[in-house]
């Protein structure tokens, strides 16, 4: 799946995410590279053919600069499990290991790091997911871009 996601964060080979399938990627650039406490990031489900898909994972890529402080980022997902019920779960980015090498892909003075968030995820169409960041700090610098990709469980 790593070799998939890998790819797929790249050039989304075989994969379209415009209404014909079940593929879903949103990401979001945060200006200047500084990610403020009170930015909730926001990405609505627009690009299923189904309205719900469900049993595929979803994954969490993040971008970050050489100059980020912090060998892991804490992250708060939010969305409507239903009409009346929603989840917020915390998530532990690990982004160096402990010697402080970054994990993830190289891209020039960029590093991504992809991580799945759930192995098995139900998504439905119009489903606001949003992240924001909780460490400690009003405002973290060095986070370029977030982004959240579902993988359909039948088109993987």
């Amino acid at each position: 799946m790593a070799i998939c996601i890998a790819v797929a964060s790249c050039s989304i080979n075989g994969y379209h995410g415009n209404g014909d399938d079940n593929y879903y990627s949103r990401f979001v650039t945060i200006p200047g590279a500084e990610w403020d406490y009170t930015n909730t990031l926001e990405m609505d489900v627009d690009t299923l053919r189904d309205s719900i898909a469900s049993g595929g994972p979803l994954v969490l890529v993040i971008k970050h600069s050489q100059n980020y402080a912090y060998s892991n980022l804490w992250l708060e997902l939010s969305y409507p499990l239903n009409d009346s019920v929603a989840v917020t779960d915390t998530f532990d980015i690990s982004l160096a290991d402990p010697a402080g090498a970054w994990i993830g892909r190289s891209l020039g003075a960029a590093v991504e790091k992809t991580d799945t968030l759930y192995p098995s995820f139900t998504i439905r169409r119009k489903m606001p997911l949003k992240i924001r960041h909780i460490m400690r700090l009003d405002r973290l610098d060095g986070i370029e871009q977030a982004g959240l990709i579902y993988y359909p469980d039948n088109e993987q």
